[in-house]
């Protein structure tokens, strides 16, 4: 038959990713890689440049970027450009003396003490490169300064679904003992179904100045409920389940670092739907006789095909 179709995951580039990329084509780099303008910003402390590449490439303030690069790429802007085929911004900007950069990576909340080249941090490389006094005094106060809690996650964006289960359970029924009807009932298994409505919510949050590996804490509550229901992941993504239909939850997320939690962001609302009234239409007879699987269905569907195929 013919090859499935493979679909791509969609990828979705949010406005200051596709401002950044556009910003970076209008200035004519010339086809060098984003690896080399976020090089070369960070290198001449270029903080609007350093911007522009990161709003493109978001992930790129945490990452060894420069990984990316090959060889000639490093040769071709940095004298010392062994020193950097395995190195983070804030590195590169500690050697070069870019204290601008350095100030706004740390503020979105990069590792300080991020490993690179023959295992240097940034804090042992401190102008290398480029020395000046004023700016390596600078960087040297940013990097000890005691790190601080992340700043909250932006807003989740929230979607509640729906759905229906069918369970069967056994009641038992009494019912009279015809051999002796005066003495004590006897009980008869009789199995039926019910129709379970369950309700979940998926909480989405990306936040690019948080690292990989961030620790989030999701919470959860019915609108005005004095409990809330917490729940602690990596991802920037959660599915809360066991939710009810008809109510409106309230949701607010907070991230962790070395230094502790962040606060919690806004409170955003979400609505499950209503659920359909289930049930009362049909008979119970008919309720027992469990509604044949969609599985069941195909997979007779396609039986029928393999035959139709095999006659012809």
């Amino acid at each position: 038959g013919p090859m499935p179709k493979v679909i791509e995951d969609e990828v979705v580039i949010t406005k200051t990713e596709q401002e950044g990329k556009d910003a970076l084509e209008a200035e004519g780099t010339f086809g060098a890689s984003w690896q080399i303008m976020l090089f070369r910003g960070v290198r001449d402390n270029d903080i609007e440049l350093v911007k522009r590449v990161c709003s493109s490439h978001p992930a790129a303030i945490h990452e060894h970027f420069t990984s990316g690069m090959k060889e000639w790429e490093l040769q071709w802007d940095s004298l010392r450009w062994y020193e950097f085929g395995d190195s983070t911004a804030l590195y590169v900007a500690s050697a070069y003396c870019a204290d601008k950069v350095v100030r706004w990576l740390l503020s979105n909340g990069v590792d300080p003490d991020a490993v690179c080249y023959s295992k240097q941090t940034a804090a042992d490389v401190i102008g290398v490169c480029t020395f000046k006094q004023e700016q390596a005094k600078t960087i040297d106060d940013l990097l000890k300064a005691e790190r601080l809690p992340p700043q909250p996650p932006i807003k989740p964006t929230l979607f509640a679904k729906i759905g229906y289960e069918d369970h069967l359970k056994t009641v038992y029924e009494e019912i009279v003992n015809p051999e002796d009807p005066d003495g004590p009932k006897m009980k008869r298994a009789k199995r039926v179904s019910e129709t379970v409505v369950r309700c979940k919510v998926s909480v989405t949050y990306k936040s690019y100045w948080l690292p990989p590996k961030t620790q989030y804490e999701v919470r959860i509550r019915a609108m005005k409920s004095p409990e809330w229901r917490t729940e602690r992941t990596q991802a920037t993504h959660k599915m809360i389940t066991g939710l009810a239909a008809g109510t409106t939850y309230e949701v607010q997320i907070r991230a962790k670092n070395i230094a502790g939690w962040s606060d919690f962001c806004e409170v955003v609302t979400v609505s499950t739907p209503n659920a359909k009234r289930v049930g009362n239409e049909e008979g119970e007879e008919e309720k027992i006789k469990k509604k044949e699987s969609e599985e069941e269905k195909k997979a007779k569907e396609e039986e029928e095909e393999r035959r139709a195929r095999r006659k012809a």
